[in-house]
């Protein structure tokens, strides 16, 4: 099996380019660049601006400048064959569906020897034609990573023609140590979103969609809030559903004390600011924002959806209450509020351990690289 100048050579490859930076460029630069070469292609590109990729000096394809991929493309799948065979391409790493459908149909025409599949998120497999799609496109893949055990086995459950064997949970990941390096106080952190320093505030991260259940959060905080009469509620993010969450929040007798941030890019001085971060969500993956709370020593409420209880072990690290129960979620708002200091230190250094055992950027890449080494080596084999 050919190499490239010595190196296994892996292709990222994603359906679409947009600008920005992807979530997880520490894992995908970090894998060993004295065995692996990595390059990036993307079926679409949409932007003026170059990839952060490209700026950093690695290859970079755009295999199209159309807007959009409606219907298959023969001339798609004719030039992504052209650069796979190119480069010398050894693993294929395709992003989400699209990446993958044409991914594995290139790979197998370019003579690929690996190549995987990662899912993003629950419910991608709901319609007859994706189902039948992946029935023919997956088994020509020699993986499919999911982000967490909740997607894992709604990958499973969507195509049962998958042994359980060829999905694999590769988790989520976050930037562990950036986490420490925030010095400003807690007090300070409040006043710069224009709270009192002795407030005690109950915030969440993340779109203003439905998904997130932000209407229960803003009903469960109503009804805490006369007994903790110093307590805010701070929402950041953007969405949809803004509109319709600020008239919720304005309708409730404690609308000076729920604020909507927006968008935000200090987003560790904003979980200093946070005493309790609350994820109220109906339908999640493995969310990154509640492993960005839990390693920056804030306690978490989070909801039984998703991989929520994945993250928090069924409450072991954290608390757990059901979806759509404004109620129970403020009994554990109102119970995490009230815990001795003793008792919060404890949570808050198993939930940090947590992370940094499971979800750091370090431990997904090894356990990646460890993933590429066994599937190449059985291939050249």
């Amino acid at each position: 099996m050919a190499m490239k100048d010595g190196k296994i050579v892996v292709a990222r490859l994603w359906h679409q380019y947009k600008g920005g930076v992807p979530s997880r460029t520490p894992v995908i630069l970090g894998i060993n660049p004295q065995k692996y070469q990595t390059i990036f292609i993307y079926l679409m590109g949409n932007s003026d601006e170059p990839s952060y990729f490209e700026l950093k000096g690695y290859k970079t394809f755009y295999i199209s400048r159309k807007k959009n991929l409606r219907m298959f493309n023969l001339w798609t799948i004719w030039k992504l064959t052209g650069v796979l065979k190119q480069e010398k391409v050894d693993i294929l790493h395709c992003h989400l569906h699209k990446a993958s459908v044409y991914g594995a149909i290139a790979a197998r025409v370019a003579g690929v020897p690996v190549v995987f599949s990662h899912v993003h998120g629950l419910n991608r497999s709901k319609s007859w034609q994706r189902k039948l799609i992946n029935r023919l496109v997956l088994r020509k893949v020699n993986k499919i990573f999911a982000v967490g055990e909740s997607v894992r086995k709604d990958v499973l459950e969507s195509n049962p023609f998958l042994s359980p064997e060829k999905v694999v949970s590769l988790g989520n990941s976050i930037d562990y140590g950036r986490y420490n390096q925030v010095e400003i106080s807690k007090q300070q952190a409040k006043e710069d979103i224009g709270l009192k320093a002795d407030s005690f505030v109950f915030g969440t991260i993340g779109r203003l969609t439905l998904t997130k259940g932000y209407s229960y959060l803003i009903e469960a905080f109503a009804r805490l809030k006369e007994q903790i009469p110093s307590a805010h509620l701070i929402f950041v993010g953007e969405g949809r559903l803004q509109n319709e969450l600020e008239q919720q929040a304005a309708e409730t007798p404690y609308a000076d004390s729920i604020h909507f941030l927006g968008p935000r890019s200090d987003i560790t001085s904003i979980l200093k600011a946070i005493d309790v971060f609350v994820l109220s969500s109906i339908a999640e993956g493995l969310p990154r924002s509640l492993l960005e709370a839990m390693a920056a020593r804030v306690p978490c409420i989070g909801t039984k959806v998703g991989g929520i209880p994945e993250i928090l072990a069924d409450g072991e690290f954290g608390y757990l209450v059901s979806p759509k129960d404004d109620d129970a979620l403020a009994e554990a708002m109102m119970k995490i509020a009230n815990i001795s200091e003793q008792e919060r230190e404890k949570l808050i250094k198993k939930a940090r351990q947590r992370v940094a055992d499971e979800y750091s950027h370090e431990t997904v890449r090894k356990k990646l690289e460890n993933i590429y080494e066994t599937e190449y080596k059985t291939v050249a084999n």
